[in-house]
């Protein structure tokens, strides 16, 4: 089924996974304290792996590495510096925020073009 002009329900998915598990992997490399605490590493590491099948599992599909590596490398940080500021409590100022959202928002555009 497709959501788009050849963009299916399949790749939407795959993109999700691929790229929640970047943010979740992100966010447990702290827990690891440089990979010295096995069970979070294993964790991180195994989230990593997910991450990474789901983006060789688009490509093996016929994703478009041209779209969707920029649309990762604007997702990602966006999804990373919104939980870091607004759930961590992480401070950044509103410039900085819509500084990093405008540069993701570019990025993206980019693979596009």
């Amino acid at each position: 089924m497709e959501v788009a002009a050849g963009l299916t329900v399949r790749m939407v998915i795959l993109f999700t996974v691929a790229a929640l598990g970047q943010v979740v992997g992100s966010f447990l490399l702290v827990r690891t304290q440089g990979f010295t605490q096995p069970i979070w590493s294993l964790a991180c590491v195994g989230v990593l792996l997910a991450s990474f099948w789901a983006i060789a599992r688009m490509y093996a599909e016929g994703g478009a590495i041209i779209f969707i590596v920029p649309l990762m490398a604007a997702v990602v940080p966006l999804l990373i510096v919104f939980i870091a500021v607004f759930v961590m409590g992480e401070p950044a100022s509103w410039l900085r925020i819509g500084l990093l959202t405008f540069a993701c928002a570019v990025i993206g555009y980019a693979g596009r073009v």
